[in-house]
């Protein structure tokens, strides 16, 4: 057999001439695919999916979940406010002080602030219980801030310097 004589059969479903390349196929490709079709089962229909009913207690937990991430932000929105705000004057020690030591010391803590951007405090920042100015003094290159009367507030001194820009209190 030569190359130009194939052997030509014929489609069983249609009657198509089939090539010799096809090797002993009997259907074309077309009918072997609406064959294929009828063999391959349906799926079977399924029934919809029935969300379940959630019940009460469902609802109740998720209330109580809710409650409860509500009650802790609450409880939390001070220390939150508070992380936002001007920083407070650190403690150090265990002095008891009054009310009008603290505003000293919470003084001494902005002229630490104006020290450290370079600026000097002015006579306008005077001690709330004499009513006088903060002693400034350079020494070399650290400026020192101190109460004009510690001994009045308890202690033996009150100071704040560029250097050590925490106040210090000393019995």
């Amino acid at each position: 057999m030569t190359g130009d004589q194939k052997i030509k059969t014929v489609c069983k479903g249609c009657g198509k001439k089939l090539n010799a390349d096809d090797k002993g196929a009997e259907y074309c490709s077309r009918c072997m695919i609406e064959r294929a079709e009828e063999y391959v089962p349906e799926a079977p229909e399924r029934p919809p999916i029935k969300r379940e009913k959630r019940g009460k207690v469902w609802l109740i937990v998720q209330v109580a979940i809710i409650l409860a991430g509500v009650i802790v932000m609450a409880l939390q929105a001070p220390r939150l406010i508070a992380a936002f705000k001007e920083g407070q004057p650190l403690r150090q020690g265990t002095y008891a002080t009054d009310a009008q030591t603290d505003q000293c010391i919470a003084n001494l803590w902005h002229i630490a602030r104006l020290i450290q951007a370079g600026k000097v405090p002015g006579k306008e920042t005077v001690c709330p219980i004499t009513q006088k100015p903060y002693e400034i003094r350079n020494i070399g290159a650290d400026i020192v801030v101190r109460c004009p009367n510690p001994e009045m507030h308890g202690f033996k001194e009150l100071r704040v310097s560029k250097r050590r820009p925490v106040p210090e209190v000393s019995k």
